[in-house]
This record gives C-alpha cells, structure tokens and sequence, in this order.
C-alpha cells in the first residue's frame, strides 16, 4: 500500500492506532510538547591541545609564476634560457601548504638565499579567494 493512495478513514485509523479519542478528537496520551526558549550562547575557542601535530611534515611551496609553452618549446630548452611567467617583479607570490593556497607574500634575498615574507593569510579581508590560479 502507498501512502500516497490511503484515504482520509486509513489515515485516520493508522492516527488512532494508540488508544481511544477523548470528546474533542485527540488521542489521550498525546501531549503538546513545550520547550523552554532559546537562549543565544557564545561559544569560546576551543583550547584542544594539538601539540602532538608540532612535529607532523608538511610540503610548502611558494609559486613564483606559471607559464603554457608547447612540447617544442619544452624540447628546445637551454641552459641559460628565460621563461617568462605570468608574475612581474614586485608581485606578490602564492605560498602552498601541501598544495593548498594559504597565504601571499614577498620574495626576499637574503645575503645567498631566498625567503618570504608572509603578507596575509587566506582569509584575510584584504585578499579575499585570491591564490594561484
């Protein structure tokens, strides 16, 4: 049988299953439910002790551009040859934590060597959804 397809007196009679109506129709052991009102709560960081994940290895990467070339061009490749990317000087780069865009920053050379400077995180209202495309 479809529920669907029962009619009025089968629905009543599946309503009534319980026990006998009283005088105005509803069924003796069926109380109206009361809730008590909601209050709004704030709710504090949690303070979740994570200092088993210290030591956990992560891949960071840090995208300085991205280019398309053909086979042809990947074939013809020289030591000494310069690809041009789609980022100019000055322009901030994507840092990826296990290829997952989490913040901008600033190249910096740093006497024989390259850092960042973190300029903003994901989430940050200045770069909203930005990140390597």
């Amino acid at each position: 049988m479809s529920l669907r397809n029962l009619t009025e007196a089968q629905i009543e009679a599946m309503i009534n299953l319980g026990g006998p109506a009283n005088p105005r129709g509803n069924r003796q052991d069926v109380k109206k439910a009361h809730f008590s009102p909601l209050q709004p709560q704030v709710i504090e960081q949690s303070s979740a002790d994570i200092s088993c994940l210290q030591d956990v290895e992560v891949e960071m990467q840090v995208e300085l551009g991205n280019t398309s070339i053909n086979l042809r061009e990947v074939l013809a490749l020289q030591p000494d040859k310069v690809i041009a990317l789609n980022r100019l000087a000055g322009d901030m780069v994507d840092l990826k934590v296990n290829n997952i865009w989490l913040a901008y920053g600033e190249v910096l050379v740093l006497k024989d060597s390259m850092g960042i400077r973190i300029a903003s995180f994901k989430g940050d209202e200045n770069y909203p959804d930005r990140g390597a495309k």
